[in-house]
């Protein structure tokens, strides 16, 4: 019985469809060295959605496929930033999967680590000018690169697909960031850092059709809701036009990706340089976490915010 569909027109059953998603899973992380013979812990930034289910699954897979090969253990890690209604049901469905994977969970939350939970910050933010997106996304990163030093993780593997990839390389080209695309590729970042934990994108060829019907093929937990806090950035502007583009131009993410691939390891060489020059990484003098200026974005943030 037919599954899924190729956009070649090819169909697949729904065990071909797990194995065709899952050979380009393992391809991505052979081929780019996502995980090398010195990785012993892996963890996942699981959220509880399509995106980072698809990676647990498919990464808990990979390990018992290459165990030969690969002695690593997995760990997901999840960030509860204090949604009602939104993240406590994804989490609820993230420990439900993650005991039948036997892979140990490890939530962390802004009303444990900041004292306040982005729903009591909302007013706060909107005063400032800001968005819940951007408050969420530096405190996030800060929380989970502190955990994930604590942990002794060698990687973070997180959920991004061609789809983001591909929307975050316009949104970079359209702001001039010319430094943020040196750090994209299914190996962020420009250099390995110390203070930082690699992250990797397992899932960075597959699209986002393509991890909907692999949480469906495997009966994942399935939730295609979005955040409710998430305001009309430029980043879902730009999603709403690559889906428009897409329509009349199906491979279009696909070629943004592949032609930036080629283009990548020049950025990253030429950024590399000068970073190694500027030695603009150092350590937070509040926090002590990796920074690019005397206090981190997240310390400054927090002065903002009045959290003490």
């Amino acid at each position: 019985m037919t599954f899924y569909t190729l956009e070649s027109g090819k169909t697949l059953s729904k065990r071909d469809f797990v194995r065709y998603f899952e050979r380009k899973v393992f391809k991505t992380i052979l081929d780019y060295k996502l995980i090398t013979k010195k990785d012993k812990l892996i963890a996942i930034a699981a959220s509880g959605g399509k995106d980072s289910n698809a990676a647990l699954v498919a990464l808990k897979h990979f390990a018992e496929k290459y165990k030969f090969k690969f002695n690593i253990k997995l760990i997901a890690v999840a960030i509860d930033e204090g949604i009602p209604g939104y993240r406590d049901k994804l989490i609820k469905n993230l420990r439900e999967l993650t005991q039948h994977l036997d892979i140990q969970l490890k939530v962390y939350s802004f009303k444990q680590e900041l004292g306040v939970t982005l729903a009591k910050l909302k007013p706060k933010i909107a005063k400032l000018g800001l968005t819940c997106c951007y408050v969420c996304s530096i405190f996030k990163r800060w929380i989970l690169n502190a955990k994930l030093k604590q942990l002794k993780a060698d990687k973070v593997a997180t959920g991004h697909c061609i789809d983001d990839e591909a929307e975050t390389i316009l949104l970079n080209q359209i702001k001039g960031n010319a430094i943020l695309l040196a750090k994209l590729g299914p190996k962020t970042g420009i250099t390995e850092l110390p203070g930082f934990v690699q992250r990797i994108k397992p899932l960075y060829f597959v699209t986002t059709r393509e991890v909907i019907a692999y949480n469906k093929a495997l009966n994942l937990p399935l939730s295609l809701k979005a955040c409710p806090y998430r305001p009309e950035t430029l980043r879902v502007k730009i999603r709403n036009f690559l889906m428009q583009l897409e329509k009349h131009h199906p491979e279009v993410k696909r070629a943004i990706v592949n032609s930036f691939i080629e283009i990548l390891p020049l950025l990253k060489k030429h950024y590399s340089k000068q970073l190694k020059q500027d030695k603009r990484i150092s350590k937070c003098k509040r926090c002590g976490q990796p920074a690019s200026a005397k206090i981190c974005k997240a310390c400054l943030l927090k002065e903002k915010l009045g959290i003490k």
